[in-house]
C-alpha cells in the first residue's frame, strides 16, 4: 500500500522532469516574476526545482535530504501554501497516538503537512483492507475531518494480488 504511493509519486516526479510545463499564454511576466521572487525568498537555498502547471495555479516541486515539497502559487503568482510530504514518525505525538489507537489496522498511504502561512494542518490518507480514510488534524492534534471511502472491488483485487506477489518473493 505504502509502496504504491511512493511508486506513484516517483512516476509523477519522473514525468514532471521530462515534461517541464510551458508558461501558459494568459500568464503575465509580472506573475512569473512574482512567484519566482516569492519562491526565492521563501526557499533561498533550493536549486533543483521542477515547475508544474496546475488548473489555476503553479507548483514548485523539490526535495531535500529528508522531505519532498510542493509549493503552490495562484495564477497571479501569489503564494498559496506549501505541502511537505512526511512519514508517520514525523507527525506530532498526539496525532501518532490517535492513529495507533483508532486506526491500528490501517496503513498510511500519504501524509502531508500543509502550511498556508496562517494555518498548519496534517492531512493523512490511510488505507485498510476495505476503505480509504482521509483525516485532517490541526497543528495541535485536534481531528478536524474524517472521511471514509470504500475501496472498489478492483482496488481490493489489486491489493490482494500485490500481497500474493510480495509473499512469493
Amino acid at each position: 500500500m505504502l509502496r504504491n504511493s511512493f511508486i506513484l509519486l516517483s512516476i509523477f516526479i519522473i514525468f514532471a522532469c521530462k515534461n517541464q510545463p510551458k508558461a501558459p499564454k494568459d500568464r503575465t511576466d509580472h506573475a512569473t516574476l512574482n512567484f519566482q521572487e516569492e519562491f526565492a525568498k521563501r526557499f533561498p537555498k533550493v536549486q533543483d526545482v521542477i515547475w508544474d502547471t496546475l488548473d489555476n495555479s503553479f507548483a514548485a516541486l523539490f526535495s531535500d535530504n529528508k522531505f519532498e515539497y510542493k509549493v503552490v502559487f495562484d495564477k497571479n503568482g501569489v503564494y498559496q501554501y506549501t505541502v511537505t510530504f512526511i512519514e508517520q514518525t514525523d507527525l506530532p505525538r498526539p496525532i501518532q497516538s490517535i492513529i495507533e489507537k483508532k486506526y491500528k489496522n490501517a496503513a498510511a498511504a500519504v501524509i502531508m503537512h500543509v502550511d498556508n502561512g496562517k494555518t498548519k494542518t496534517y492531512q493523512i490518507e490511510l488505507e485498510t483492507s476495505t476503505d480509504y480514510i482521509n483525516l485532517e488534524f490541526d497543528e495541535f492534534g485536534k481531528l478536524l475531518k474524517e472521511q471514509k471511502h470504500p475501496l472498489t472491488n478492483k482496488e481490493i483485487q489489486l491489493e490482494e494480488e500485490e500481497g500474493v506477489d510480495q509473499n512469493n518473493k
